[in-house]
């Protein structure tokens, strides 16, 4: 017999998942071995018992986004995987696998073009509660024999990234635009920003905050004089190689800038932090999030845009160590989504 089970991942987090499980006797023990996984739990509500599996007659119709074939769980599925580091190859070789669906790259890449920039979207608004210190940081890469510079800020109490900035330049042009995004997304001015040598960063947080701003300037992992470390970034910039690598493949500066703002999403509302105890920037840093995963995001017709509050609590499993974090999020009307 077989049978869903749901499991809540991670404990007292409030996210459950379905797994189809199958009893088995073995030697008088019994034992379940998982079968396959389904997806998450409805409305990730905590079950309060074990459902047998239905042998529907027919099944229940997926729910798809409007003028689009295929479901939205699997559109969603898709851009989290892409963003995780998968290529658009080897996206399609996964969905043929997985679902029997040989569709080409280009529809792929229409999903992430079109959903990241409903991700935007939906996030242009989002100030979060970020401390008075950021370190700031730029890599590159080749790009059709030119070089792409990747210009990125972080608050060092979150971890939250409040800005990152594509260009063909190492100039103070772009260094202050750097700033003046940061500025934006935090809505304030930091006390303290820490940056490498580079001679444009003296422009860009002069241009961009004046005197109100104190900047440290020092080597890429300790400052002279102070012993601050920039290596927060460092290992920031590592983990954006996963996708340097995927945009090897595209020629436009546009497409790039599109990508880069697609991944600050994924990085801050999405990816758990080890920094942050395991959950996603945005959600050690506020009280309200606009969204949760790619499900929030590609939204079928009719289904409404909805905030979540957070209310966090340590994994009390964890006695040693750094504090673990889980998040339980709440739906919350958008009403109530300036006064929570």
């Amino acid at each position: 017999m077989t049978f869903i089970r749901a499991k809540e991942i991670p404990p007292h987090s409030g996210n459950w998942y379905d797994y189809e499980v199958m009893t088995i006797h073995d030697g008088g023990k019994v034992r379940q071995k998982v079968i396959r996984y389904i997806g998450r739990h409805g409305g990730g509500v905590s079950p309060s018992h074990t459902v047998i599996a239905p042998k529907p007659s027919t099944p229940a119709p997926s729910i798809r986004v409007h003028k689009m074939k295929t479901p939205a769980k699997r559109i969603a599925s898709a851009l989290g995987m892409y963003y995780g580091g998968m290529s658009l190859d080897a996206l399609q070789q996964q969905f043929r696998q997985d679902h029997g669906e040989d569709m080409s790259e280009s529809n792929y890449w229409n999903w992430v073009r079109r959903f990241t920039k409903e991700a935007i979207k939906q996030c242009k608004d989002f100030h979060p509660a970020v401390g008075d210190e950021w370190v700031a940081d730029e890599t590159y890469m080749k790009l059709k024999g030119r070089n792409v510079y990747f210009w990125d800020i972080i608050d060092t109490r979150t971890r939250y990234l409040l800005a990152s900035h594509a260009s063909f330049s190492r100039g103070a042009g772009s260094a202050t635009i750097l700033m003046k995004l940061a500025q934006f997304r935090a809505g304030k001015i930091p006390k303290v920003v820490i940056t490498d040598k580079l001679g444009s960063y003296l422009v860009g947080v002069e241009e961009a905050f004046g005197g109100d701003a104190k900047h440290v300037q020092g080597g890429p992992f300790k400052l002279l004089g102070s012993g601050e470390s920039t290596a927060q970034i460092e290992r920031f910039h590592r983990t954006l190689e996963q996708r340097t690598k995927v945009f090897q493949k595209y020629d436009s500066i546009e497409d790039i800038r599109l990508l880069t703002d697609g991944w600050l999403i994924n990085y801050n509302f999405m990816k758990q932090n080890e920094g942050c105890g395991n959950v996603p920037p945005a959600q050690a840093a506020s009280k309200v999030v606009p969204c949760k995963d790619w499900n929030d995001v590609v939204r079928a017709k009719g289904v409404p845009d909805v905030d979540y509050k957070v209310r966090l609590h340590r994994r009390q499993s964890v006695k040693k160590g750094y504090p673990v974090m889980d998040a339980t999020l709440t739906p919350v009307p958008a009403s109530e989504v300036k006064s929570a």
